[in-house]
């Protein structure tokens, strides 16, 4: 049996009223609400214009939304709100270029949902479990934040880098230095201890030998087997650049050597900055000490964005 529904025009009527209330209700507060807008089906208007503004690929793709991302019910950051609401990338790209950086703190929930996204899509690509169209559109969204970050720098008055260290740069000649990051102590800390821990086994087979050229014969056979190809220091580097007395300064050699291999941002002054093993133990024990005299730098559950972004 067909069964066919009767519409009397009263209803239609009465219905499509309650639904243009409802939608002016829900959406109806801000500036972007266009009267009669229900009618496209409940299609929310933006509060963020994208006159003049960069088009994104992809920027309209909503099928790789973080499903972790929850509204903070508030209008503080536009761009976010229109990124939660619509599900389109190029929101969430609009908002890391109007991102207030030095004040970013004032903004923990909004900053907090930032690094749910990148991280997110971080884990959705570690994962290997997206075909290879789905690849691409994801590494995009994180290269296309790394760059929004980076061609913004510097931020906080330096130039961070993955390793935790950070390059300043002063108006005075001969002032520019090489430091840890002060927002993040923590993350060259961590660095330093990683790369000692994976050699640290290693350690015990030579530790008691006295012989500087036994030691650099030693340990350069260890880089060659642990490590891949490109990371490995070239001959030059292992006999000028690199201190063999101990572990400690083994690891500071090797990542002085490996922070001069970094490339810098293109915005980055064109000002070489060199680091050796002394500068890097140096630091090392600068924030050893900060980190005794301190430890709630390093043991504070501290979001931040730069950090996701340039590891």
């Amino acid at each position: 049996m067909t069964v066919i529904k009767a519409h009397s025009p009263g209803t239609s009527q009465i219905q499509e009223k309650d639904l243009g209330e409802e939608h002016a209700k829900r959406y109806g507060r801000h500036k972007g609400y266009k009267k009669g807008s229900f009618e496209l089906g409940w299609k929310i208007q933006p509060r963020t214009s994208t006159q003049g503004r960069i088009k994104y690929r992809w920027g309209n793709l909503k099928d790789f939304y973080p499903p972790n991302l929850a509204n903070p019910l508030t209008c503080r950051i536009p761009s976010l709100i229109d990124f939660l609401e619509t599900r389109q990338p190029k929101y969430f790209f609009y908002t890391l270029e109007d991102w207030d950086f030095d004040n970013d703190d004032n903004f923990p929930v909004e900053k907090e949902l930032v690094c749910k996204a990148i991280m997110y899509w971080r884990l959705t690509l570690f994962t290997n479990e997206l075909d290879k169209e789905s690849s691409k559109i994801v590494s995009y969204y994180l290269n296309t934040a790394n760059k929004i970050i980076s061609s913004r720098m510097p931020i906080f008055g330096y130039w961070p880098y993955k390793n935790g260290l950070v390059h300043y740069y002063y108006k005075e000649k001969g002032d520019n230095e090489i430091s840890f990051n002060p927002d993040i102590p923590s993350m060259f800390l961590s660095y330093f201890d990683e790369l000692r821990e994976k050699l640290f086994q290693h350690e015990r087979d030579i530790k008691l030998e006295k012989s500087l050229k036994v030691k650099e014969e030693y340990w350069i056979k260890i880089f060659k087997s642990i490590f891949e190809k490109k990371k490995i220091p070239g001959a030059v580097a292992f006999k000028t650049s690199f201190n063999y007395q101990n572990l400690d300064l083994v690891v500071a050699s090797y990542i002085a050597w490996e922070h001069n291999k970094f490339r810098p941002s293109k915005n980055e002054p064109k000002i070489k900055l060199l680091a050796d093993w002394k500068q890097i133990y140096s630091i090392y024990k600068e924030v050893c000490f900060l980190r005794d005299k301190n430890p709630d730098l390093f043991y504070k559950d501290k979001i931040s964005i730069t950090e996701l972004c340039s590891s």
